[in-house]
C-alpha cells in the first residue's frame, strides 16, 4: 500500500485493536526474533486502556512493542543527517569548497548540536565536521526503550498519560509543563509536555547527542564505529553513569536490556509498505 517509506500514524486505538493490527502485520511477539523486522506502525500516544492492563508482563511487552518502531524511525532520521554530513566531508576532503547550501546545513547542524568555535574558513569547517561526526550518530533502540521503561514505570507515570513525557525532561523556572504533585512546595521546575511519544523520544535523543553529560557515551560510540563494532545498548549502558542519581542505575539499565532481550530491537529494521487493514473501528492514516 502506498510508496516507499510510508507508515501508519495511529491515534485513539484500543489495546485489542492494536494487538489485532500487530498480528495482521506478522508482529506476533513483542520483539523481533525470526525475521528481524518491525512493522512501521507509530502510535501518537499509548492506548487509553493501556493503563487498565492488569497483566504487568503483558503491559511491559506492549510498551516495548509500541516504542520499538519509534526508536528505529528516529535512528533512520539521525542516519540521514549523518549521511549528509559525510557528503559534506567528502567534498571538503577532496579540496573543494562545500556549496552554500552545504555550508548552511553545517552551520544549522552545529547550532542544533551545541557545537561552537571562533575559527573561520577551512579550519572552522574541518573542526565542525570532526565534532559533529561524533555527535550525529544512532542511539540503540534498547537504550531509548529501557530508560523510558525505568523512568515511567513502564508507561504508568502520569507524565506519560498527561504529556507523553517518556524521559522527565525538566523545565527549570518554568511552570508551563506538568507540575510535580509530590513536590508541591518546589515551584522551580515543571516537566515538559510533548504532542507525541515520538517528540519526547526525539528531544531525548538530541539531549544525548549534544549534552555534556553524555560525552562519555558519544566517545565510546565513536570508538565502536571506528572499530566497526556493533553499536548496541549493552555496549553503551555503562556510559550512562551521569544520567540518574538512582543507586545502581547502570545495573538496572543493563538488567532491563538483558531481561527483555532488547538488543534484538537494536538489530532489527523497519518494514514499510505494510499490508495494513482496518483494525476494528480504528481508522489508520497513511502519511509519508
Amino acid at each position: 500500500m502506498g510508496g516507499k517509506n510510508q507508515s501508519s500514524y495511529i491515534e485513539n486505538i484500543s489495546v485489542q485493536e492494536l494487538q489485532e493490527l500487530y498480528l495482521q502485520n506478522n508482529s506476533n511477539y513483542y520483539i523481533p526474533r525470526d525475521n528481524w523486522e518491525v512493522p512501521a506502525i507509530f502510535l501518537k500516544q499509548f492506548p487509553q486502556d493501556f493503563y487498565q492492563l492488569e497483566d504487568e508482563n503483558r503491559r511491559n511487552e506492549l510498551f516495548i512493542q509500541i516504542l520499538s518502531p519509534l526508536a528505529l524511525k528516529l535512528n533512520e532520521e539521525i542516519l540521514a543527517e549523518r549521511k549528509q554530513l559525510e557528503a559534506i566531508e567528502k567534498v571538503f576532503k577532496s579540496g573543494a569548497k562545500p556549496s552554500a547550501a552545504q555550508e548552511k546545513w553545517l552551520e544549522n547542524a552545529a547550532k542544533k548540536y551545541n557545537e561552537f568555535t571562533h575559527l573561520q574558513g577551512r579550519p572552522r569547517t574541518d573542526l565542525l565536521i570532526y565534532r559533529l561526526k561524533e555527535k550525529i550518530d544512532i542511539i540503540p533502540p534498547s537504550v531509548f526503550i529501557a530508560i523510558a521503561g525505568i523512568e515511567t514505570d513502564w508507561g504508568m507515570s502520569r507524565y506519560v498519560k498527561e504529556g507523553n513525557a517518556l524521559y522527565r525532561e525538566v523545565l527549570w523556572n518554568d511552570r508551563s509543563g506538568m507540575l510535580p504533585q509530590d513536590e508541591k512546595e518546589d515551584l522551580t521546575y515543571s516537566i515538559k509536555k510533548f504532542p507525541s511519544l515520538y517528540d519526547s523520544m526525539k528531544s531525548f535523543a538530541l539531549r544525548i547527542n549534544s549534552g555534556i553529560n553524555y560525552k562519555d557515551m558519544r566517545t565510546l560510540r565513536a570508538g565502536l564505529r571506528k572499530r566497526r563494532k556493533i553499536i548496541d545498548g549493552r555496549s553503551l549502558a555503562s556510559s550512562f553513569a551521569l544520567y540518574s542519581p538512582q543507586k545502581n542505575y547502570l545495573g538496572l539499565l543493563d538488567y532491563t536490556i538483558t531481561f527483555y532481550e532488547l538488543i534484538n530491537v537494536d538489530a532489527a529494521k523497519l518494514v514499510y509498505d505494510l499490508p495494513l487493514k482496518k483494525a476494528a473501528k480504528q481508522e489508520i492514516v497513511i502519511k509519508n
